[in-house]
């Protein structure tokens, strides 16, 4: 109902200034909060002068404030960057000293180090040979415990293909089937186990095929040739458990020699080594307390130079803050000086009165 009031209103009153200039009043926060005020006095010029002129001295005075404010605060400010270049300039002159003198320092260090680099470098090629030699002898103990692992597997297989074959000559027709079943199956079994058919791996293998041959269980010499293959087979197996043992024997021999004639050596460079590594730890102990010192002085001055930044940074703020808070009050008593030309012309109509009191 406000609503079509107004409408009617407005329809009626479209050209009078005073309606367009509340209208225009109802577009601001500000404006709207004169419109209020205004809406209260119930059209009582005096109160409204009042308020307006009250209203627009005190936006002067947070103007003039805010400028004393600003003004303090840039004397504040200035003091501050000018601590923070004094401490700067004192950083800076302690920076190049220290860098002066570190040339100085590194050579002596470096001195130093020629002095016992032979020597430093002889032990750690030693060490670094032991080191080698260990891990090679490793693997070589890895690679001969896998063999013999695997030798005693074969063995193993083999011992078992014999034991069944035997049995074969004091078996019964039914016996004899069920042994021939059983050799066949430890030969798959074999064959899962040792895949690689190289070498030993596959004399096994195909002495285990023989085995499973029906014939043997008729023929008494062929199964002994079986048998025979079989512990020839059995035979190379230990030789060669022999040897590899007796080399892994001269192997770990040959290790332990080399590893003793590297340690004696070791021994005799250690007194020298220890006595220049004294002499080096001293001067890079005062070579570090010089560049710490360097980094103390460097991490003041990125320090100041950031301190000074961020005061400058803060005063750009503020000034840019005081700008938007001056523009904003010189909007704000334009606004009032328009209301204040309005009511000084005179009330309001009653037309205008009650636009005025149903406008939002």
């Amino acid at each position: 109902m406000k609503l079509l009031v107004l409408l009617c209103i407005v329809s009626l009153t479209f050209a009078d200034p005073k309606i367009d200039f509340f209208m225009k009043l109802s577009q601001s926060d500000f404006g709207k909060t004169i419109l209020q005020t205004i809406q209260v006095q119930e059209n009582n010029v005096e109160r409204v002068l009042q308020f307006i002129r009250q209203l627009q001295v005190d936006i002067n005075a947070a103007q003039t404030e805010h400028t004393n404010y600003l003004q303090n605060r840039n004397g504040q400010i200035t003091q501050y960057i000018n601590e923070a270049d004094k401490a700067l300039a004192k950083a800076q002159q302690q920076k190049a000293q220290d860098e002066a003198q570190l040339p100085l320092k590194e050579e002596e260090l470096n001195d130093k180090r020629a002095q016992g680099e032979s020597k430093f470098a002889e032990k750690q090629r030693n060490l670094d040979r032991i080191a080698a030699l260990t891990a090679e002898r490793e693997e070589n103990k890895k690679a001969y415990d896998q063999r013999r692992t695997e030798i005693v597997g074969l063995l193993a297989a083999l011992n078992q293909g014999k034991k069944l074959i035997q049995q074969i000559k004091t078996g019964s027709v039914f016996t004899q089937q069920e042994i021939f079943a059983e050799i066949e199956h430890h030969h798959k079994k074999f064959a899962q186990r040792f895949p690689d058919r190289r070498g030993f791996n596959s004399l096994v293998s195909l002495s285990l095929a023989m085995a499973q041959d029906s014939t043997l269980k008729s023929d008494q010499s062929a199964l002994e040739r079986v048998v025979s293959v079989i512990e020839d087979l059995a035979d190379s197996l230990f030789q060669l458990q022999k040897q590899e043992m007796e080399a892994d024997d001269a192997r770990e021999a040959a290790f332990q020699q080399a590893i003793a004639r590297l340690e004696i050596a070791n021994q005799t460079l250690e007194g020298a080594v220890a006595y220049l590594h004294a002499q080096i730890l001293r001067l890079e102990q005062s070579l570090l307390e010089l560049q710490n010192d360097i980094n103390t002085q460097a991490q003041m001055i990125q320090n100041k130079q950031n301190e000074k930044a961020d005061w400058l940074s803060i005063q750009r703020d503020e000034t840019k803050s005081f700008g938007k808070q001056t523009e904003n009050r010189k909007s704000q008593l334009d606004l009032l000086g328009e209301t204040e030309n309005v009511f000084t012309k005179g009330p309001l109509t009653p037309e205008q009165q009650s636009f005025l009191q149903h406008l939002k």
